[in-house]
């Protein structure tokens, strides 16, 4: 038998159970995955509380984890028993043993241990998208990116720091101004002040690029340091959706893009060359010691609760439960 987190209706994190079941060979083009360590992430909250409608009831959620292959299916050939992979969006996660798409599977490098991977993929594929799909920056450009100590900014802000541009990134207060400069980031302004206007006006003539993972808070701050022409990007609304003036950004020719990461990664050689482009990056110690935080998984529960309440910077990551 084998452990695994079941929803039958959408709710707080008291609806996620902890069950056992047994897992089936896998089948044609499939892989079954011993996983050593699940990646949690804001967007399962939003599947467990039903703000995005699952497609049936009961449920496993959860996106991305990595472990050991343990079986294998008719026709993948390129995918052994033993090997170690991960994945970054293959609902379905939350389990202690899974069957998994063989296209969906990531090789992991022997340097980067499960925990790093199951907290990596999915936050760093959606940085790799933005900064070499939505906009391709280049040396010497001025970005802005908000939300910058959250998961994906947390990625975000120091990969295009160290493509050459320069990176100003707004935080919330000036106790936030101490985390995000321990990502190593040099242009840190507290937003609502006016320092974000002064740090792009000492830089340049404005940002070539905002990418927006906080919405309504700085929404119009970020807006107003972007060029005439440049690109703003809309990852996330952590402080709720802002407000559009769909005229004036047209007015300033702003181009503006939302996607999801899956746009960016639209087959198999793209994702894994994204991957490699990660995990180099990560090798290079761009993101310098990125902290976790790990739960077992039948402690779903208070694992979504931390979560939610924001208790700390780190990655939450589930374990399966030693027997």
């Amino acid at each position: 038998m084998s452990a695994v987190v079941r929803m039958y209706k959408p709710g707080g994190p008291e609806v996620l159970q902890y069950e056992s079941e047994e897992v089936a060979e896998p089948g044609t083009g499939q892989i079954r995955i011993r996983q050593q360590a699940i990646g949690v992430n804001f967007v399962d909250t939003y599947f467990r509380s039903g703000a995005f409608p699952l497609p049936t009831l009961p449920a496993v959620i959860g996106g991305e984890g990595a472990g050991v292959v343990d079986a294998v299916g008719a026709g993948v050939d390129s995918i052994s028993v033993g090997d170690r992979v991960g994945y970054y969006f293959s609902p379905g996660a939350y389990a202690e043993t899974r069957l998994l798409p063989a296209t969906d599977a990531i090789p992991l490098p022997h340097d980067l241990g499960s925990e790093e991977a199951a907290s990596l993929l999915a936050n760093g594929l959606t940085a790799w998208g933005r900064l070499h799909r939505v906009h391709a920056v280049k040396p010497g450009e001025i970005v802005v990116v908000t939300g910058a100590t959250g998961g994906v900014g947390s990625l975000l802000a120091p990969w295009a720091q160290h493509l050459g541009a320069t990176v100003i990134t707004p935080v919330a207060s000036d106790e936030r101004v101490e985390a995000a400069q321990a990502l190593g980031l040099k242009h840190v302004v507290v937003a609502g002040t006016g320092q974000l206007a002064k740090e792009v006006s000492a830089a340049g003539a404005g940002a070539d690029v905002v990418y927006d993972l906080v919405g309504r808070a700085t929404f119009d701050e970020a807006v107003a340091a972007l060029r005439d022409g440049g690109t703003l990007d809309l990852i996330g609304s952590a402080s709720g959706a802002p407000d559009i003036d769909a005229a004036a950004l047209e007015r300033r020719r702003i181009r503006v893009t939302r996607s999801s990461t899956g746009d960016h990664l639209p087959d198999r050689a793209t994702l894994l060359q994204a991957s490699e482009d990660l995990f180099r990056t990560w090798r290079e110690g761009v993101f310098g010691t990125r902290p976790i935080r790990t739960y077992p998984l039948s402690k779903i529960v208070q694992a979504h609760q931390a979560l939610e309440a924001g208790f700390s910077e780190a990655a939450i990551v589930l374990l399966p439960d030693k027997t």
